[in-house]
């Protein structure tokens, strides 16, 4: 590619020598996090037959950042660095988007699953919704798609909503990803429904999940596909979709990674730039 051809040649200014002659610091998400994960089964970094089941081949010298905002500030700061987030965070200043095989993380690439990134939103829950529970995952997949589609991709046409005002508690949990997105519909919801108090819990994809099956929550937000055990324990509907955005440095001359270069960039079988 053009791109990775110059890359060896391209200055980034300010006095403090070429990129490419620099080691690559990858920063990644924590263990439990949704889009760790799901950027692991994408890029092909699962771990086969790993004790752990959130394990990876991540690099055990990666930088770990407990959120999305958290790795762009790092990479805004880090001039070799490279990172992952939701695409609805990535247009922050100080960084940069790479295409992923030549396609950028927008609507239709994603919607169309032509980004090699893509994955959904859930939300997540075990037993039986209260009225509600319903009341709030109906407005969600009706009118709340307006919402969703502000920065993340719908899964369904928006509709009518009729709320039944039913007044009560909810206690969401779970991925950090997905937690600004819950609470622009929960703000949406309560102008349907005053009556709600709706409180989000930030944890992560993993923990969210696991406290549905112990009957912590009323819903969990996962950024990841459920596992085959949770599938069997756990209800859960698609409510959004989102590209999982590969983030470096704005100084940073690259602008195309192909998935296999992705990989070995965050397994550390690539450690430096010039190996590009």
């Amino acid at each position: 590619l053009a791109a990775l051809m110059v890359f060896g040649l391209a200055s980034c200014g300010g006095g403090s020598g070429k990129v490419s002659d620099k080691d690559i610091t990858v920063i990644s998400r924590e263990e439990g996090s949704g889009t760790r994960e799901a950027f692991a089964q994408m890029v092909g970094l699962e771990a086969d037959g790993a004790e752990n089941a959130n394990a990876d081949q991540t690099r055990e010298d990666a930088r770990i950042a407990d959120s999305g905002e958290a790795v762009t500030e790092e990479i805004a700061q880090t001039q070799n660095g490279i990172g992952y987030v939701s695409a609805a965070a990535a247009e922050e200043d100080g960084v940069k988007v790479l295409q992923i095989e030549g396609v950028s993380p927008g609507e239709e690439a994603v919607e169309k699953g032509d980004y090699p990134l893509s994955r959904s939103f859930y939300l997540v829950y075990s037993g039986t919704l209260s009225d509600l529970d319903q009341d709030f995952v109906n407005y969600i997949n009706t009118a709340g798609q307006e919402v969703v589609a502000r920065s993340y991709v719908p899964v369904k046409e928006a509709g009518t909503f009729l709320s039944n005002k039913e007044p009560g508690k909810i206690h969401l949990t779970g991925s950090t990803s997905i937690a600004p997105l819950i609470e622009e519909l929960v703000e949406g919801y309560n102008e349907y429904n005053p009556n709600a108090q709706i409180e989000v819990t930030e944890t992560d994809s993993t923990q969210g999940l696991n406290a549905a099956m112990q009957g912590k929550c009323d819903l969990a937000m996962s950024s990841r596909d459920l596992e085959s055990y949770e599938k069997e324990l756990l209800e859960y509907q698609e409510f959004a979709k989102d590209g999982i955005a590969v983030i470096v440095n704005e100084e940073n001359p690259l602008e195309n990674l192909s998935l296999e270069q992705l990989k070995e960039i965050f397994d550390g079988s690539l450690k430096n730039w010039d190996e590009l």
